[in-house]
């Protein structure tokens, strides 16, 4: 399984409380616990987290697009993909960069879309990626649900995988 329960350092999440973000950590981190766990109820979850912000029928799109880019990122990921099983204002650095991908498309931000991809993926075969993070990008957009801009964190560049004392601000 690709979480880890205590990282070294984390990414504290500032926005994590906002809906947009808020809503985006709680799927990102069900979709993943599903794909690691093997255990659909982790997908049940997300389903009932979506009613808690969306009427039904945005519910059923939102879900398929969190499907498809969590399914994309785990099925061409070089590595392992890092997220938190539980709960928590803090991300780890894939979780970071997920969100960063995914805030980048709603902007139309070319080159921060295709730097946290590659990031992601280990490699710069990205297009697929990209084009779910975009198709998701804007099925949160249409129902307001617009992430904050982030601010790059050079140091993610070169820093290792762990966790990281970034704030997202």
């Amino acid at each position: 399984m690709g979480s880890h329960k205590r990282p070294g350092a984390q990414i504290a999440a500032i926005h994590a409380d906002a809906p947009a973000e808020n809503l985006f950590f709680a799927q990102f981190r069900y979709w993943m616990a599903g794909y690691a766990s093997r255990d659909i109820f982790c997908w049940d979850f997300a389903w009932d987290a979506l009613l808690r912000f969306v009427s039904e029928d945005s519910a059923k799109v939102l879900y398929s697009e969190f499907h498809l880019l969590t399914r994309t990122l785990n099925e061409q990921a070089k590595r392992t993909i890092e997220w938190r099983p539980d709960v928590c204002r803090c991300l780890l650095r894939d979780e970071y960069l997920a969100l960063c991908l995914v805030a980048a498309s709603q902007r139309n931000d070319l080159e921060r879309e295709f730097s946290a991809a590659a990031d992601l993926l280990g490699t710069d075969q990205v297009h697929v990626l990209i084009m779910t993070s975009r198709s998701l990008a804007q099925a949160l957009k249409v129902r307001r649900f617009v992430l904050s801009s982030i601010k790059p964190a050079p140091e993610l560049a070169t820093a290792p995988h762990g966790g990281h004392a970034h704030t997202l601000q």
